[in-house]
């Protein structure tokens, strides 16, 4: 089920208002840095394998600790501490991101929908449960971007035909997004007809991912506003 890492992540593919306006890769450069693992221990509880990962951000300015319970029931509990010195630069998002196999495309979550919300982007979405594929919940701008982010999900679904699968359960709601496509790959592809489908699915839960922004598309007017 799983095809890589449950790892942190802080930062999502560009969109236009980012790549010609306010460029967040710049203004907090420190986020787009690659989290490194500090230590990982492990050990034995009555609930099931605890794994305890701890990352730290460039000059340890910033401290990831991720506790992992595995139990012989197949859930996974995730325990997420984010540690942040101050006079860093805003976090362009907090969570977690998993590579999931390719077969489990069909989505089902609780959830604002149908189309796809961000923070300032949700106005007129309704809150409920939700069933498509995963083509069908990619949004596919003419250029690759960031898009597809459902807000204040519950809980979240990927399955197969025999309804086998995922399923994702926060303490809080949480921000969702699913795609065929990296990262990496839509930030170095121009055209959206030229992506190619990967052997995962990239999986990410966030607790926070900041909005689409657009007041224009060129200048730092471009930014999401605070919310």
């Amino acid at each position: 089920i799983i095809a890589s890492d449950l790892l942190p992540s802080f930062t999502r593919p560009a969109t236009d208002n980012e790549r010609r306006g306010w460029k967040p890769h710049v203004k907090l450069k420190y986020w787009y840095n690659t989290p490194i693992l500090q230590s990982i221990t492990h050990k034995e509880s009555s609930e099931g394998i605890i794994l305890n990962a701890k990352y730290n951000m460039p000059g340890d300015s910033a401290l990831i600790q991720i506790a992992y319970t595995i139990k012989s029931s197949g859930i996974i509990d995730v325990n997420y501490d984010l540690q942040v010195k101050s006079g860093l630069p805003n976090v362009p998002k907090i969570g977690l991101k998993m590579g999931v196999n390719p077969n489990f495309n069909q989505i089902e979550y609780y959830g604002l929908g149908a189309m796809e919300t961000y923070s300032d982007r949700a106005y007129g979405f309704d809150l409920g449960q939700y069933k498509m594929s995963l083509d069908e919940f990619t949004e596919p701008y003419l250029v690759p971007q960031e898009n597809g982010n459902r807000m204040d999900v519950r809980w979240f679904t990927l399955r197969d035909n025999k309804n086998a699968g995922v399923l994702i359960l926060g303490n809080q709601a949480l921000n969702v997004n699913a795609s065929y496509f990296s990262l990496e790959q839509m930030q170095n592809t121009k055209h959206w007809y030229k992506l190619k489908k990967e052997d995962k699915i990239t999986l990410n839960m966030d607790y926070k991912t900041m909005g689409i922004g657009g007041n224009d598309t060129w200048t730092d007017v471009s930014q999401p506003l605070p919310h």
